[in-house]
């Protein structure tokens, strides 16, 4: 059997795409035996990344940490008739909205409503809302992401996006998820490793170097899969955290590719306000069933 070709992204928040390359994308390959081998781990532009994963040839999983759609009240003020998330998509696809309209939406919404997050994005502890208007980042992440997905969505590549239905969908899988999820679940640190959230004053670098020692011994004990070449990555994930992410949601991708059915899915209870109708509205960050924070 053809090994999968696994993708993990850490998606750029930048407003500028000509500024985007800070968009880091891990390639690898997982074998059947639970191996995991990282081919490459480099920085591109948004668009470079669009372009990379329409000719990816199944079987493929890519993992990315934007998030994938907007909560529910927003998402009708974007587009009143969406049901789920790839009419949102459209609304906001390129050449119908402009990130300043956009923004100007947002900001609008949130004065009334405030920084709601997504029904799905409590049963993880840190994820933060889409609407997030304290930061430089989510706002654009989750623009730009969305104007991405509505391209590849609409392309020829049959693309599986859950928890989207998957009817008559042969493509690779696009996944959103969090690395910072996915570190809680290995028990490895989730914060103070990133230059810009570092709240205790030490060294954000030493924190990814316990994270780097670690990640091989959890990663086998609570997954089954074995990283043939971390080493290889390691000073790159050491210089930058963005590049640590992006290889953490390659990891994600693996499982994913492994074991699906040990990941948490909205629950479907056939009601047109259930869990799984306002994720497939909403998104959802996908991660191990053994945490849900709220339960």
């Amino acid at each position: 059997m053809a090994a999968t070709k696994i993708i993990g992204v850490d998606f750029s928040g930048a407003q500028n795409e000509h500024k985007s390359a800070k968009t880091w994308v891990a390639r690898g390959r997982l074998d059947d035996a639970g191996v995991l081998r990282l081919d490459s781990v480099q920085p591109m532009l948004r668009a470079d990344l669009r372009d990379l994963l329409v000719k990816v040839e199944p079987p493929a999983v890519a993992a990315m940490d934007f998030p994938f759609s907007v909560p529910q009240l927003f998402a009708k003020k974007l587009a009143n008739d969406a049901t789920t998330m790839c009419g949102v998509w459209n609304a906001v696809a390129e050449g119908k909205m402009q990130y300043c309209q956009f923004k100007k939406l947002r900001n609008t919404f949130v004065k009334s409503s405030g920084e709601m997050k997504r029904r799905g994005d409590g049963y993880f502890g840190g994820p933060i809302s889409p609407l997030k208007t304290g930061g430089p980042n989510m706002l654009p992440m989750t623009f730009y992401g969305m104007q991405m997905l509505h391209c590849l969505w609409n392309s020829n590549r049959s693309f599986k996006v859950p928890p989207l239905s998957m009817d008559g969908r042969t493509g690779p899988v696009l996944l959103e998820t969090m690395p910072g999820v996915l570190l809680r679940i290995f028990g490895l640190p989730a914060e103070n490793y990133k230059r810009k959230n570092r709240t205790n004053g030490g060294d954000p670098k030493k924190v990814r170097c316990e994270i780097l020692d670690g990640l091989p011994t959890r990663v086998k004990d609570m997954a089954g899969l074995s990283l043939a070449n971390l080493a290889q990555q390691r000073q790159m994930c050491i210089d930058n955290d963005d590049c640590l992410d992006s290889v953490v949601a390659a990891i994600g991708a693996a499982m994913w590719a492994k074991s699906p059915q040990e990941f948490l899915h909205p629950k479907d209870d056939g009601a047109p306000d259930g869990e799984l109708q306002i994720a497939r509205l909403e998104g959802w960050i996908y991660a191990p069933r053994c945490y849900r924070k709220n339960e």
